[in-house]
């Protein structure tokens, strides 16, 4: 099987197509054009497709000079455990080290073994604002 790999920005209705194959949607809630312009500002994408269909896709999201984030790896169930994942998660880290960029991420429990794999630890307890209209 032949995968090719991009930094091309996926088109809006595929790349949500495949973010609605595991629910995110059901999570983000967004349309695809703000699903598509939140792709279109990350500072790297990461897709994959086999016979022109995206099957995969990750992205960073940076200031460009200090940090970046890697964020929405995600890969279609059909061609899961093939080491597509890996490989977009290797071209995101590397593209970001020649930047000089330091990588962080967030992850459920559940999927940090896959990034311990790729050389990630866990570093810092994270933290998310669960009620944006109340800031004391």
């Amino acid at each position: 099987m032949k995968i090719v790999y991009t930094n091309q920005i996926p088109k809006a209705g595929e790349l949500y197509n495949l973010y609605n194959f595991d629910g995110w949607d059901d999570f983000l809630k967004l349309t695809k054009e703000e699903l598509h312009q939140a792709m279109a500002q990350s500072w790297l994408v990461i897709s994959a497709y086999h016979e022109d269909r995206l099957i995969g896709t990750g992205r960073i999201i940076s200031d460009g000079i200090i940090n970046g984030y890697l964020c929405g790896l995600i890969v279609q169930p059909d061609y899961r455990h093939k080491g597509i994942g890996s490989k977009i998660v290797r071209m995101l880290v590397e593209e970001s080290q020649k930047a000089n960029v330091h990588i962080e991420l967030f992850s459920e429990k559940n999927n940090a073994p896959f990034y311990e794999g790729l050389g990630f630890k866990e570093f810092a307890v994270g933290l998310k604002q669960m009620n944006a209209n109340k800031v004391d």
